[in-house]
């Protein structure tokens, strides 16, 4: 008797094999994420219309180069949308801070929105609380859950009507803190507003941030810029000075840049984030039903942050782009809104949402891929590609 070894035959791993073999590896991945993140400066840029600014980068990158680097290393989207029923400046601005829609949305609870509508300077004993939503005692904001946790907060505006935040959070007005340590009751540690003219404030608050940021290493910024508004105001959205005020912009971003990556304590663990309040049209952005008033942009960039991606590919099944449309709260899925920027600022430091809050409430817009996304599909596709062109497994019979 002797072995004889024939030609091997050929036996291919079966389809279910296959794809077993896949989801095992696939569920043995951690699931996306952002990296650790304890800074986020949360910037707003006032006036910023989003059609207007895409436009710009693609045809002239080399004059928006930081927004263009948002678009190159980080996830963002020029079609979010405003407030539904405001497209101005504190009322949207509260939005941001709160994740309260201004108004009461159909059939939803009437202690939904924070209804504070005044767009100009506040009275010396207005707050949120006493001059919004009547049927609320207290409107909480992302100043609140952050302080709260022990984290450090500053907000910087330039624009003097900002006070109101100021007055709706401070020593006397804040809530108190009955979250783990006793922080007190003032939820901005440091405000700082400029408000002399608009072809100067921003750039000295800008200056007075860099500084001030470099020292403290506050944990949540809210920084505010009102360059385009101003000029938009002053000359028109989409003029020579629009543009160039946009440009200024630009080079703030670009000292953040540079602030964040020569500061070890900062490096690799700060996220940027950039909307804005309206965009608009003419020398005005009152009507909240046009569209170049409500179109906005939301921009992000930081370690973990999906690198060229448009957020509502990322987002598919709980964000829907609107195309021209506005969709109000009661839709189904709703667009991404600057009201989600608050609790995404709070979820990238770890924490939880802000209290009360519609917009994001349950924080699951995310800037990495979702699971199950056209990500993942992509990889199982690869997978079954690779396997099924792979070279079969010869096994040897045994013949006696």
């Amino acid at each position: 008797m002797h072995l004889h070894v024939p030609t091997p035959r050929s036996r291919q791993r079966p389809p279910v094999v296959l794809f077993g073999f896949f989801l095992i590896s696939m569920l043995a991945l951690p699931l996306p994420s952002v990296a650790d993140v304890n800074h986020v400066i949360h910037v707003s840029v006032d006036g910023l219309r989003g059609d207007f600014l895409e436009t710009r980068i693609n045809t002239s990158p080399l004059l928006y180069p930081n927004f263009k680097r948002f678009v190159n290393e980080g996830a963002t989207t020029f079609n979010a949308r405003t407030d539904f029923t405001h497209t101005n400046t504190i009322p949207n601005h509260t939005s941001m801070l709160t994740g309260r829609p201004v108004f009461q949305p159909s059939g939803a609870p009437n202690t939904t929105h924070h209804g504070y509508t005044n767009n100009g300077n506040p009275g010396l004993s207005d707050t949120l609380h006493n001059s919004g939503n009547p049927n609320l005692s207290y409107i909480a904001s992302a100043f609140d859950v952050a302080h709260d946790n022990g984290l450090s907060t500053a907000l910087y505006a330039s624009k003097s009507k900002f006070v109101i935040y100021d007055q709706s959070y401070n020593p006397t007005t804040g809530a108190l803190d009955t979250t783990g340590a006793d922080n007190g009751r003032d939820k901005i540690d440091t405000y700082v507003q400029k408000s002399a003219n608009f072809s100067s404030d921003a750039s000295n608050l800008h200056a007075d941030y860099l500084v001030d940021m470099a020292a403290s290493k506050y944990n949540y910024t809210f920084l505010h810029y009102r360059d385009p508004d101003s000029a938009g105001h002053a000359t028109g959205w989409g003029s020579a000075v629009w543009d160039t005020s946009v440009q200024n912009v630009d080079g703030y971003l670009g000292d953040l840049f540079n602030l964040v990556e020569t500061d070890a304590m900062l490096a690799n663990n700060t996220v940027i984030i950039v909307t804005s309040d309206h965009g608009g049209s003419g020398t005005g952005h009152s009507t909240a039903t046009s569209a170049a008033n409500y179109t906005i942009p939301l921009l992000t960039w930081g370690p973990g942050v999906t690198t060229g991606a448009d957020l509502y590919a990322l987002n598919p099944t709980t964000r829907l782009d609107p195309g021209t449309g506005r969709p109000d709260y009661t839709a189904a899925i709703q667009p991404i809104r600057n009201g989600d920027t608050g609790n995404l600022a709070l979820d990238l430091l770890g924490l939880g949402a802000i209290p009360g809050s519609l917009s994001n409430s349950s924080q699951n817009f995310q800037i990495v891929p979702e699971p199950g996304t056209a990500v993942f599909v992509l990889i199982a596709a690869i997978t079954m590609i690779f396997c099924s062109h792979s070279p079969p497994i010869s096994m040897p019979r045994l013949t006696a």
